[in-house]
Order: C-alpha cells, then sequence, then structure tokens
C-alpha cells in the first residue's frame, strides 16, 4: 500500500493543473457550505435574540387560565401571587420584570388606532428587556414622570405624533367599561422587532392600573412575568439553559404556566428547521459538480496512461492493484480540497464572528423577521466535520469509476495503446 501511495501522490502532482481546478472547486464548495451555515446559524440566533430583547423575554410566566385564552388578553385572568412569583424569579438569581398586556386604542383625537398596550415598572422592564435602548426621540418610561407613554416609531408617525405630544388612550377596564385618559408622549422606540415599531404601546404600570379600574400596589394586576436569562455562548445552548430554567421555576410556582423561549418562538424555529434543508440544495449542487469534476481527472488520468497501466500490469500488478491506485489518486484529490475547503470555512467563520455583518441593509428586505444591528456567525465544529467527510466521501465515490475501468485493462491492450 506504502508503494501505491507514492505513486498515487507523484501522479497528482504530476497532473498539477488538473489537480489544482478540482481541489479549488471542492474548496469552493465546502467552505460555503461551512460559511453559509454559519451565517444561517447567526441568523437564527438573532432573530431569537432580538425575540428574547423586545417582545418575548427568555422566559414567561402566566396564569394558565390566561394561556388558554391568550388572543383575547384577558384582564380577569392575571397572576394570582405576581409580588411571590418575582420573589420566586429573584431566588434564581434572575432578573424578572411584571407586566400588564391590555388592549387599547390610541387616538390623536382625530385618528384612532387599535394596539396591544404593554404596562410595565420602569426600571424592572429595562433590566429584562433592550426597549429603554432602543429609543429614537424623547426618553424611556420614568417613575419621575408618570401619565406618559413610549410608542412605536412608525405608530407615531401614522398618527403624525412627536415627543411632548398629548395621546388619548383608550381600553376596557376590569368592570368591562370604556375609560379613556389623556398622556403625554414622552418617547419613540425603533426596534428589530416590525410589531413594536408599528403598534407598540409602554405605559407605566400604575397608570395602565388606574385606566383599566385595577387593583394598585405589589399585588396589583399582573397578567405576565418575564424573565432575563445571561446570554448562553450559541442558540442551541441558548434553547437548553432556557428550558433548564423553566424547569427550576416550575418546581417553585407549580400552579403558574412557564414557557422558555424555546417554546415561546416556536412557531420561528419550526420555521428555520425547515427552511435548513433547502438552503442546502444550492451548497450540495456545489460539491455535486465538484464531484464530477473528481471523476474527469481520474477518468483524463487514466486515458492519459493507459501504456503505465499496461507496464504496472506486465510487472505483476494485479487489477486489485491497479484500482487501488486510482481510488488513492481520487482520495488524495479529495483530501486536498476537503482540507482546503476546510480551512477556507473557518477563515470566513472567524471574518463573520469577528467583524459581522451589518443587516441594517437587509432587514426591510427580511419583512417580518426580527433581524437587526450586526450579524454574528458562530462556529459549529459538526458542520466543519460534515463538509470535510462529505468531500472525502464524494471524492472516493468519483474515483471509483474511472478505478474500475482501468482496472479492467489488459497488458497487452495497453502496452499497444498509441
Amino acid at each position: 500500500m506504502g508503494t501505491l501511495w507514492k505513486i498515487a501522490l507523484r501522479n497528482t502532482v504530476r497532473h498539477g493543473r488538473r489537480t489544482i481546478i478540482t481541489a479549488v472547486v471542492m474548496m469552493v464548495g465546502i467552505s460555503v457550505f461551512i460559511s453559509f451555515d454559519s451565517m444561517l446559524a447567526g441568523l437564527d440566533r438573532m432573530a431569537v435574540d432580538n425575540m428574547a430583547d423586545y417582545t418575548l423575554s427568555s422566559l414567561k410566566i402566566h396564569n394558565p387560565a390566561y394561556v388558554q385564552d391568550i388572543e383575547a388578553t384577558p384582564l380577569d385572568k392575571g397572576l394570582a401571587h405576581p409580588a411571590e412569583t418575582l420573589a420566586a424569579v429573584a431566588a434564581q438569581s434572575l432578573q424578572g420584570a411584571a407586566r400588564l398586556r391590555f388592549v387599547a386604542r390610541v387616538s390623536n383625537y382625530t385618528d384612532e388606532i387599535p394596539v396591544l398596550a404593554d404596562a410595565v415598572d420602569p426600571s424592572a422592564d429595562a433590566r429584562v428587556f433592550k426597549l429603554s435602548q432602543a429609543v429614537v426621540a424623547g426618553s424611556w418610561l420614568s417613575r419621575a414622570a408618570p401619565r406618559s407613554v413610549v410608542l412605536g416609531a412608525e405608530l407615531a408617525g401614522e398618527l403624525k405624533l412627536n415627543v411632548g405630544d398629548q395621546v388619548l388612550v383608550s381600553a376596557q377596564t376590569v368592570n368591562d367599561v370604556t375609560n379613556a385618559d389623556e398622556y403625554t408622549v414622552a418617547g419613540l422606540v425603533s426596534t428589530p422587532a416590525p410589531e413594536v415599531n408599528r403598534g407598540g404601546l409602554f405605559i407605566p404600570l400604575d397608570d395602565a392600573r388606574v385606566l383599566l379600574d385595577a387593583r394598585s400596589g405589589p399585588g396589583g394586576l399582573v397578567t405576565e412575568v418575564d424573565v432575563a436569562l445571561p446570554r448562553a455562548s450559541s442558540l442551541e445552548a441558548a434553547l437548553v439553559q432556557g428550558e433548564a430554567a423553566a424547569s427550576r421555576l416550575r418546581t417553585l410556582l407549580p400552579s403558574e404556566r412557564i414557557d422558555p423561549i424555546g417554546s415561546l418562538a416556536a412557531s420561528y424555529l419550526a420555521l428555520r428547521n425547515a427552511k435548513a434543508s433547502y438552503s442546502l440544495i444550492p451548497v450540495i449542487i456545489v460539491l455535486v459538480i465538484s464531484a464530477a469534476g473528481i471523476v474527469n481527472t481520474v477518468l483524463m488520468s487514466v486515458f492519459s496512461r493507459v501504456r503505465e497501466i499496461g507496464v504496472l500490469r506486465a510487472y505483476g500488478m494485479t487489477p486489485r492493484d491497479i484500482r487501488r491506485l486510482f481510488t488513492l489518486e481520487g482520495l488524495a484529490l479529495g483530501l486536498a480540497g476537503s482540507t482546503l475547503g476546510v480551512a477556507l470555512g473557518a477563515l470566513l467563520d472567524f471574518l463573520l464572528i469577528a467583524r459581522g455583518l451589518d443587516m441594517a441593509v437587509y432587514s426591510q428586505s427580511l419583512g417580518s423577521l426580527p433581524v437587526s444591528g450586526i450579524l454574528r456567525g458562530e462556529w459549529n465544529p459538526k458542520t466543519m466535520l460534515i463538509g470535510f467527510a462529505f468531500g472525502m466521501v464524494m471524492s472516493l465515490l468519483a474515483a471509483r469509476i474511472p478505478a474500475r475501468r482501468a482496472a479492467r485493462l489488459e497488458p497487452t491492450e495497453a502496452l499497444r495503446f498509441q
């Protein structure tokens, strides 16, 4: 086998141009596969992180009865003991914030738009969500400035409202009576979440309870408690971390419904799994083309060395040895192309992780996906191993065709070949 390897490597180097072309095709295919997977993983991570940072949170705690009727945002099915729920979250060294969600109508006294409003504890909410960092005009809510609201920038633009303007907010109270009150626009937010920009209304929790005629104070009406978790190293790690934290809290709060980000973003994650298989089709096509290149390279090597094959057979090489020789040549090509492909893919991964890609240019074309900011790839050694193994397997399979043809040549016919 050692002699066969030496001959195979010598022949691979001797036909340098064909070898380089085939190896480059494989390198491009495998590196695109690795970097594309990294980009998709980074895109998924960005989308889920933005959901957690601006709309869903890492963990959400509800009354189970509220979740069963969540589309109606029922005010009569809030958390029974919100203070105890927040205390249980704090006992796990996690940041939690109480929220009260309700259906409201926002009016500039001429036009009126229905929205899903979120009543928040201004200081606690800023420790769970990043809305306070997304203010593009004015300021975030403050206990020092009651009777104020923060609007999504697109919602404010549609109503022609600016910071400092007065806005009328109306809603059904807990007693099914319509109530309305006037508030000052404290700030405008623009986030990666389109639903926040188009219909976001944030109001201090105490002011919302007055508007809704709900009980105020520490034990007042709360429809959910949102929890922030430390940033994990990858999306998969974040999903595992969320489920583990939810499991611990379920032990402390057996009567509450606790959903981690993996459940809250289930529809997006299902779409992500579905698109993953289709997104690899172009890369597989490139790898198949590279396999055809290997077949062509080794087959041309067979035809250019027919007399040499005859000499090798005359010196005692068996058809099996000839088949192994050309298989090893294909393997050498695959090893070179796969190694270069993984190296280039790792370099592209490094650049994508270190520098990132500004998604501000693409956020409009991506529709309702919550992607904005700097997209950074994610290391995935498994993808690199798959790319390398795929290149090697394709090389071996592609080399089998010309190897069998070479093994079938008779010595006398090969020596007479012109």
